[in-house]
């Protein structure tokens, strides 16, 4: 296996040492400014059920607990050593009630419809077997006037990394948000920062 392939399959589903000691550190390290903004224009609230797509090494997941006094976040991930890691440390949020982790796919998300108030998941839309239903199956978790935040990379600036060609979907914003206009999403807002350097921050957003 090539070393763009490698890093591919890692980036999609973490696992091994490498993908718990590495993958991990390195998205937490990537994702925290495009995380801190996506949770920003989510406008999450007291009280708020927040579910996390694709968490990976877990910053998105501790910064939504730093932002409710009350509610709980759930995240999902296609990697039991994600899960795993997750299980540990989070262990106490996970007893008191505030943060549940489970693997699963956006393909079909386990749980009822209307749960969450707020969705957002970042730099997994790559992956995603069917961005049409992926986006149809966040509007089902989400009740009615929750939100959605989908965060990501635009094709431009991804083009060069050769992941394309590694089974990777690539996306250029309008339409990202254009996918999610057709789902049924209204009040929609494309966020677009850091055009001018070498990786750019999407962030579209969306209203149940």
């Amino acid at each position: 296996m090539g070393l763009r392939r490698f890093m591919a399959n890692q980036l999609r589903k973490p696992s091994g040492w490498f993908g718990s000691l590495v993958i991990s550190r390195g998205m937490n390290r990537g994702n925290r400014r495009i995380t801190e903004r996506a949770l920003e224009l989510l406008e999450i609230r007291p009280g708020d059920q927040v579910l996390e797509i694709g968490f990976g090494g877990g910053f998105g997941l501790r910064a939504v607990l730093q932002r409710l006094a009350t509610g709980a976040i759930t995240g999902i991930d296609l990697s039991p050593d994600m899960v795993r890691s997750a299980e540990r440390r989070f262990r106490r949020e996970i007893c008191n009630g505030r943060m549940g982790v489970q693997i699963g796919d956006i393909a079909r998300l386990p749980y009822p419809d209307a749960a969450f108030d707020r969705v957002f998941s970042i730099n997994t839309i790559y992956f995603w077997p069917d961005t049409t239903e992926g986006f149809r199956q966040i509007q089902r978790v989400l009740k009615k006037g929750g939100r959605a935040a989908i965060g990501l990379r635009s094709r431009e600036k991804m083009q060069w990394s050769g992941f394309d060609r590694e089974g990777y979907r690539l996306f250029a914003p309008q339409e990202v948000l254009e996918f999610m206009q057709t789902t049924g999403f209204c009040g929609l807002r494309l966020d677009h920062r850091y055009q001018d350097r070498a990786y750019d921050d999407v962030v579209v957003v969306g209203t149940c």
